[in-house]
């Protein structure tokens, strides 16, 4: 599960269009009966001479045991690794570069740069290290952006000559040194991707002229857009949090891919959901899917969620400092 807030790479690039066709998705998880009503707040620890407020939680996995991001320290921007609320800085050979994502094996994601700056998509663990993603054609650049808990990974290439012009791919786990393209024309870049593979995309260009949000099938190569207008930042269970356009402004929404979406009142901004379509972002509360809230503890100001795991613990900042939240269910 990966935060809409990381930096993207610079080869992110110009808008585009597809036509709909038709996608079967997996069924929507049950959500357990929710007992809560307010979620725990403890801040993160970080690395020593960090700089708390410069702290961004990039992405984590949905049993809420890991999260990565990046601080800076000592003037410098270093990529970090929290694994059960403890901080660590991965050994990683590139001096600059970005993990986004990270699995609950605790296989992160992300991009490096080489020596002569070529962008190349990479996965990173503590027991196998460093490894670099293949490209569908030879030197081409890459960005790794999300990971599901069996190891398929997604993201975008583009030729380096032609930025405008990238695509969104997919590493399968049950195909190691193999890399999948969206059938579809671009431009158009990769998301997110659910537990059972499905992958969320966006058409266009990310920062200036985004097109539809869309669900990418790679069993079939079957791609569902989910309307004009419409803006995706995360999947999980049949759920994608996003917006659409409404009559007064954006609207933000929960789509479901298997039944009736619903428009996100609680929130100023949807940016995350878990398997069970709850909600979260910007705002003191946490919507589930049955329309009742969570208060989120932030006593010195006001919260943002990151990630929203299936296990009650959640991922965010509070007052600009990184937080953890636990009782989130």
């Amino acid at each position: 599960m990966n935060s809409p807030l990381r930096t993207i790479a610079p080869m992110l690039a110009a808008a585009g269009l597809l036509g709909t066709v038709a996608l079967t998705a997996t069924p929507a998880v049950a959500a357990p009966e929710a007992t809560a009503t307010t979620c725990r707040v403890n801040h993160l620890p970080l690395p020593q001479n960090a700089t708390g407020y410069t702290t961004i939680i990039a992405g984590g996995d949905v049993k809420g045991r890991y999260a990565v991001g990046s601080v800076e320290i000592a003037g410098r921007t270093e990529q970090v690794l929290w694994k059960d609320g403890a901080v660590s800085v991965p050994p990683l050979p590139f001096g600059e570069g970005e993990l986004r994502d990270v699995n609950s094996s605790g296989v992160a994601v992300g991009y490096g740069l080489t020596m002569n700056r070529h962008v190349v998509p990479v996965a990173w663990s503590a027991a196998g290290g460093l490894r670099e993603l293949p490209v569908p054609y030879e030197g081409w650049a890459g960005d790794a952006f999300a990971i599901n808990s069996r190891g398929d990974i997604v993201g975008q290439v583009n030729d380096p000559a032609d930025v405008d012009d990238q695509l969104a791919v997919r590493w399968p786990a049950d195909a190691p040194g193999t890399v999948e393209v969206m059938a579809a024309e671009g431009p158009h870049y990769g998301l997110g991707v659910d537990e059972d593979g499905t992958v969320l995309a966006q058409l266009g260009n990310y920062v200036w002229n985004p097109g539809p949000a869309a669900v990418w099938d790679p069993d079939t190569d079957e791609v569902e857009l989910l309307g004009e207008g419409t803006f995706a930042t995360e999947i999980s269970g049949g759920y994608v949090a996003g917006s659409k356009p409404g009559p007064d402004g954006d609207l933000q929404m929960i789509f479901n891919l298997n039944g009736r979406d619903r428009e996100v009142r609680a929130l100023d901004t949807v940016t995350t959901v878990n398997r069970f379509g709850d909600a979260a972002g910007w705002g003191p509360l946490i919507e589930r899917r049955n329309g009742s809230t969570l208060t989120l503890e932030s006593p010195a100001g006001y919260p943002f969620v990151s990630v929203l795991s299936d296990t009650g613990i959640a991922y965010g900042k509070s007052a600009g400092l990184p937080v953890r939240w636990t009782n989130c269910r």
